[in-house]
Formats: structure tokens, C-alpha cells, sequence
């Protein structure tokens, strides 16, 4: 029974909020918020396309003239597939099941734009994107089921903005992020275990299962400048900060028909309520926009991103000790380069590459909820201008994870329950994005 009870502790720890392997970019971001960047592999921040500047850089909407609408769709097709070398219960019996399929889940997410040019000097605009998200599903039964099934996490920030132009030379801006965020997460329990009968460790026929709901709402900000060193040549740097939340939410437990009448019982696997306090990270990125001659052009951007303050998933329940999941994330680097080639007034055809470094360093600290690793982006885009006022942006990003290993023994006393997992990982996905910009 305490075996039991140190499962039921250990049920939050992957968690609500860090629960699905984001497969576009690094870490737990969504990964992209507009079509038109999307095309340049999110290298365009300083090139100023549109609307959704509002979230690379609010200093960019001095650059909008009258008032602009961009709305954006994008659609994630994500391929994730898991081979199983090694995988063991808490007893250190081999689990018997299957690799869990493609794990990832196609996700469609839209994101609405809109600046207002007040004079001369100032832009005002607000933007509803989603900054992170993503859904991953293992099939029922498979190899690591105790570590996780289905997880899915859901954002939307809403961001007003303000831009200020100093002068010719520089200009400012700024602001406030209302971000909603909601999760869940389900795994399988070994409750075979908890019977104490050898022939029901790891038995299918006697796992229950768990799952996890949260949300909350966190406050934070951004800033940016962007510095027009001469007629063709642009340069910016922004600032998004870290975000506080703390999730409430609801534990509830399936326990088999067999099991009720004996673990079933257990204070451990009764409804409770679970909260969990993560803080989204911050970034600073700084960018370049150079314009060759009428027809060509080159973006670049350097971002950091503070990954590193997640080193562990604190989940509190109450009458129970905290559980926790050591995660040891580092900070990373994106960079990424994109090309502008625009024969005429009617079409502008775009294309870029990015590296992206993953916060997880090593097999040891993986987690099978997000088998993250280092990735690179190959992007295509396209705008057709319909008329002065209406154009329409159409990309496609292929992203190509290198291969990972994980190999995760428990880092905590908590997470002995969950046993081990041992494998190789194999992840790419497709992100298609559409965008409409409207100008009045």
C-alpha cells in the first residue's frame, strides 16, 4: 500500500501545464503566431509585415499606416512514434505493451490581430494568439503508460499594445499580456502492484488510470525598439516576460472492478482537488531586416528564452505531500535566417531556416510527456496581394527533431512509483499557416 500511495503522489507531476511534446518549437511554445513570419521560420520580426508585429515586436506598429485586421490560422500535423528498449514498473519488471502509436495530435489554432494608427506617433493594437499549446495521445496499453496517455494544454493571451515613434530613427513599444491556460493530463496506475501479487505487476488488467484538469489566468508584458539605421537596413529587439500562474484544478482516479473493493478504498486514490505553480518563461530576441534592391531581401533573429527556471514540477494536493518530477531544464538559443524575393506588386515569395535548441539536456532528464530535442525548421511562404488593401499569406514550416533517447530512472523519491522508461524517440511534423491581412 505505500507503493500505492507513492503513485497517487506522483500522479500530478508530469502535470497539467508541461503535458504534451510540442513538436514545433522548442520547450512548451506553440511555436508560431503568424503566417506571413511563418514563411521566414519566424525570422521577420524587424521586416514589419503586418498586424502581427503585435507580437514579436509592439514597436513594429509605428511601421502600419491606418488601421490593419490580420487574422491567422495555423495547423499542426505532428509525427511521433516511440521504440521501446527497455521499460520497467517500480518492481523492475519489464512492462509489456505496445509503442503508443503516432503519439501526436493534428491541432488547428487561430490568432486575431488588430493596430490603429492615432497620428503621427502613435499605434495602439491588441492581439489574441495562443503563445503555448499542443495535444499528444498514446494508445491505451502501451510500454510507458504509466508515465503518460493523453496530455493537452491550451493558452490564449490577449495583449494590448502601444508604439511610439521617437523620431525617424527609432521607435518604441509596449505591452500587457492577460494569458487563460488550461490543462490536462491522464496516465495509466499500476495498481498491480499495490495487491502485492507478482502475477498483477504491470497486468493491464488491474492499472486504473488518473487525470488531471487545471487552469488559471496569469498577468506579464512585453517591450521592443526597432532602429532604422538607413532607408534599407532595420534592426529590433524585444522583451516577453515570464508569466505567474498557479493552476487549480481536479485529480480524479478509475480504479478496475477487481481492485474496489480492496485498493479502491485507499485515501490515495479518492477526488481531490491539485494546484501547481509554473511560471511561462521569458525571451529576448533581436532581429535584422536588409533590403538588397527592389526585389530581394534577408531577415535574421536571435532569440533566448530563460527555460532554465523549470528545473522541477511541484504538484501540491491537500492532506498530501508535495510530488515532484526533477526536469532540470537549461536556457536556449533559436536562430534563424529567412530570404524575401518580391518580382512585383502583386506576389512576395519567402523562405527560411532556423535551429532551435531544446531545454532538455540530456536522456537521463527526459520526460516521456515532452521528448523534446533539438530541431530545425525548413520554412516556405507566400503573399498575394489582392488589391491595395486585401492580401493573403499562405506557409508551410516541415521540422525535423533530431533523434533522442530517453532513459529515465526516478530523479525523486516521489517518482519512484512510475517505474522507468527506456527507448528512442522519432518526431518531425508539418505546420501549415493561412493568413488574411485587411488595410483601411
Amino acid at each position: 500500500m505505500k507503493m500505492l500511495v507513492r503513485s497517487m503522489k506522483v500522479i500530478g507531476a508530469t502535470s497539467l501545464f508541461l503535458s504534451s511534446a510540442s513538436v514545433l518549437a522548442s520547450g512548451y511554445h506553440f511555436g508560431t503566431q503568424s503566417a506571413s513570419n511563418q514563411g521566414v521560420a519566424n525570422s521577420g520580426a524587424a521586416e514589419v509585415m503586418d498586424a502581427t508585429t503585435i507580437f514579436y515586436n509592439p514597436a513594429g506598429m509605428s511601421r502600419l499606416e491606418g488601421t490593419q485586421v490580420t487574422g491567422v490560422l495555423n495547423v499542426v500535423i505532428p509525427n511521433g512514434e516511440y521504440t521501446n528498449i527497455k521499460t520497467t514498473t517500480a518492481t523492475g519488471k519489464p512492462v509489456t505493451g505496445g509503442n503508443g502509436g503516432s503519439f501526436g495530435q493534428t491541432t488547428a489554432v487561430p490568432h486575431l490581430y488588430a493596430t490603429y494608427q492615432v497620428n503621427d506617433q502613435v499605434n495602439v493594437g491588441v492581439g489574441v494568439f495562443v503563445p503555448f499549446g499542443s495535444h499528444t495521445n498514446y494508445e491505451a496499453g502501451w510500454v510507458g503508460r504509466y508515465q503518460a496517455l493523453e496530455s493537452k494544454i491550451e493558452t490564449i493571451n490577449v495583449n494590448p499594445s502601444i508604439s511610439y515613434k521617437v523620431n525617424d530613427t527609432v521607435a518604441l513599444g509596449a505591452g500587457v499580456s492577460v494569458q487563460y491556460i488550461n490543462g490536462q493530463i491522464s496516465k495509466a496506475l499500476d495498481l498491480g502492484t499495490a495487491t502485492k501479487n507478482p502475477a498483477f505487476f504491470g497486468n493491464p488488467a488491474f492499472d486504473g488510470e488518473s487525470e488531471v484538469k487545471g487552469n488559471d489566468i496569469g498577468y506579464g508584458f512585453n517591450l521592443g525598439a526597432l532602429f532604422n539605421l538607413s532607408e534599407d537596413t532595420r534592426v529590433g529587439v524585444a522583451y516577453r516576460s515570464k508569466i505567474k500562474h498557479t493552476l487549480e484544478g481536479d485529480l480524479t482516479f478509475k480504479v478496475p472492478s477487481a481492485l474496489q473493493s480492496t485498493v479502491g478504498k485507499s485515501p490515495a486514490l479518492q477526488n481531490r482537488a491539485a494546484t501547481l505553480s509554473v511560471e511561462t518563461p521569458e525571451s529576448f530576441s533581436i532581429n535584422g531586416f536588409h533590403q538588397f534592391n527592389p526585389e530581394w531581401a534577408m531577415t535574421a533573429d536571435y532569440t533566448w528564452t530563460g527555460h532554465s527556471r523549470f528545473d522541477e514540477i511541484r504538484i501540491k494536493s491537500p492532506g498530501n505531500a508535495d510530488s515532484v518530477t526533477v526536469t532540470r531544464w537549461r536556457d536556449t538559443s533559436r536562430y534563424s535566417v529567412g530570404g524575401i524575393y518580391t518580382p512585383n506588386q502583386t506576389w512576395t515569395f519567402r523562405a527560411g531556416l532556423a535551429y532551435d535548441q531544446s531545454p532538455e539536456a540530456n536522456d537521463a532528464e527526459r520526460i516521456a510527456s515532452i521528448p523534446d530535442s533539438d530541431r530545425i525548421w525548413y520554412a516556405l511562404g507566400a503573399r498575394y496581394n489582392i488589391d491595395k488593401n486585401n492580401s493573403i499569406d499562405l506557409a508551410a514550416i516541415y521540422v525535423h527533431l533530431k533523434s533522442s533517447s530517453i532513459n529515465r530512472k526516478p530523479l525523486d523519491p516521489t517518482e519512484v512509483s512510475g517505474g522507468s522508461i527506456n527507448g528512442n524517440y522519432s518526431v518531425n511534423s508539418v505546420t501549415l499557416g493561412m493568413q488574411y491581412n485587411y488595410r483601411f
